[in-house]
């Protein structure tokens, strides 16, 4: 093999190998955006549910990880999760607990929401909390979280 096809075949290995590995190192969860999110539903001072964690924001779905707690007697909790395209919601999950149950006081939980069909993916995550007892449902207000 002559000089000049040695070179070429070391520089070629070369581009090959630095392509593969940019290739073949996809993105963690710390190379996306994150909000954490803390919602709550009182009664007067006292918090009696809650569900806490982080959203992190991939290109069309975000992924939701944390805990929902319920710590109110005679009722149980439940986290409503909705992803939104602008106005126009896309998917929903919720996440429940009760200590009174074996779901238990507090639960964790890890899923994703969203389309990842969808082009432009979602930009928005509402999360509600409510305590729902035998004869009525108290819900926090809404937080919104959305793709900075």
């Amino acid at each position: 093999m002559s000089h000049i096809a040695r070179k070429a075949s070391a520089v070629l290995l070369a581009a090959c190998g630095t392509l593969g590995i940019a290739v073949a190192a996809p993105a963690s969860a710390a190379d996306y955006p994150t909000d954490s999110f803390f919602v709550s539903k009182t009664d007067g001072s006292t918090t009696n549910s809650y569900t806490s964690g982080t959203i992190t924001w991939y290109n069309r779905t975000a992924g939701i990880t944390g805990a929902v707690v319920d710590l109110q007697a005679g009722a149980y909790t439940v986290a409503y999760f909705e992803a939104f395209a602008g106005a126009t919601k896309i998917d929903s999950q919720t996440r429940s607990a009760n200590d009174e149950s074996d779901l238990g006081q507090r639960r964790t939980f890890t899923f994703t929401i969203g389309d990842s069909d969808l082009v432009g993916g979602i930009d928005r995550v509402k999360v509600t909390v409510c305590t729902h007892y035998p004869s009525a449902t108290f819900c926090s207000a809404p937080e919104n979280y959305s793709r900075g």
